[in-house]
């Protein structure tokens, strides 16, 4: 499959006329440039989600677990993706709040086995309407090797999943370094408007 053919395809998928909203999420994840556009609950296109890391198209298949790259082709799994984490991986409300990209959240605290991995700020009332793009999320981070979690501060390679039971992570953040950062995220974003050059990234 060509790339004009997958871009083409991702369009059709998001609705092309059909889906009347969608969402689009703007982030970085291990300091990589992240776009996120996925149909709204009940919209047409649910099961596929379109990306963009670092400015190259991918196409998240979420019935078959597959991340397409521009050619078309699905990416496999790096190996070391599948490794559960080393201990018990809880996460813990900290109190107090904060906003980010115009939205407020909760602070919570990710521990591994009673280690300190990282700072969650997390918004709950998001998790339901944005549960496909962190299973979407979920996948690119198994495939692409700049998006891959790390061992940090003594804990395992923990990965978007540790980050989600209490919401949509806003912010997470390690002692040093941010693992994650939501930089915009809209609810009325018209997915079935993309044109192929917004597909792949470009501004």
């Amino acid at each position: 499959m060509s790339r004009r053919v997958l871009l083409l395809a991702l369009a059709l998928a998001l609705g092309a006329g059909q889906a009347r909203s969608g969402i689009l999420i703007e982030a970085r994840l291990e300091g990589v440039p992240l776009r996120i556009e996925l149909a709204s609950p009940g919209e047409p296109g649910a099961g596929l989600v379109a990306a963009s890391v670092d400015g190259s198209a991918r196409l998240v298949d979420l019935e078959q677990g597959v991340v397409r790259g521009p050619d078309g082709a699905p990416r496999p799994p790096r190996p070391a993706a599948t490794r559960p984490a080393a201990g018990l991986v809880g996460l813990t409300p900290l109190g107090g709040g904060a906003m980010v990209a115009g939205h407020g959240g909760a602070w919570q605290l990710l521990t591994e086995d009673g280690r300190i991995c990282a700072e969650v700020l997390a918004s709950a009332w998001m998790l339901r309407f944005l549960e496909p793009a962190i299973r979407a999320l979920e996948l690119l981070q198994a495939v692409e090797p700049a998006l891959a979690a790390r061992p940090r501060h003594g804990c395992s390679a923990l990965g978007f999943a540790s980050w989600t039971a209490q919401g949509w992570p806003l912010l997470v953040s390690g002692r040093s370094d941010t693992l994650f950062a939501t930089e915009r995220i809209r609810f009325d974003h018209r997915p079935a408007g993309l044109a192929p050059a917004e597909v792949s990234g470009a501004r």
